[in-house]
């Protein structure tokens, strides 16, 4: 009796010993949108989250799409506009005007191109920022036209959630 006793208590402390051991991912208990797939980003690996489309302001058929991803440990802001020829200079500005007032200025770090393509590596200080605040209007500067766009509040919500979800999300190695 005393045998069956002891070996009944060694199977439940090892029972308990691996439910602890077992680890959540707190990026599995939250419904995040994050995709990735074998393709390569200037031979590196990434995941983004869902692209929010924004309309230009007072146009009726421009788009741009806003977009964030995470390349190694870094988080990106992909912003494209869907119109033919428009140039982007490296170095030029998005600027993001919140709903507090404030201005902030992000700038592009992708190079000069005529696809209407902007690629900028967020800092902490910029993740913080837009975590923090609501966007009201975004201005983005080309060398011909410069353009306007108003996020919508459930876009300014996307936004914040995308961002913790790219900080919880490990981009997974290639199999």
């Amino acid at each position: 009796m005393k045998a069956l006793k002891i070996s009944l208590l060694i199977v439940l402390f090892s029972i308990t010993n691996s439910i602890k051991a077992q680890k959540i991912n707190p990026i599995d208990t939250l419904n995040c949108p994050i995709s990735q797939n074998d393709l390569l980003l200037s031979g590196k690996l990434f995941a983004s989250a869902a692209p929010i489309l924004l309309r230009v302001y007072n146009e009726d058929n421009e788009y741009a799409v806003f977009q964030l991803g995470k390349r190694r440990n870094s988080i990106y802001l992909y912003f494209k506009i869907f119109t033919d020829n428009v140039c982007v200079k490296q170095e030029q500005p998005l600027e993001l005007y919140f709903k507090n007032g404030d201005m902030y200025l992000l700038k592009n770090t992708y190079k000069v191109n005529c696809d209407g393509t902007a690629a900028l590596e967020l800092t902490r200080k910029d993740i913080k920022k837009l975590k923090a605040n609501s966007i009201n209007t975004i201005k983005f500067f080309t060398l011909k036209k410069d353009y306007e766009f108003s996020p919508s509040e459930e876009d300014n919500q996307n936004i914040k959630f995308y961002l913790h979800c790219l900080k919880l999300y490990k981009v997974k190695k290639k199999r």
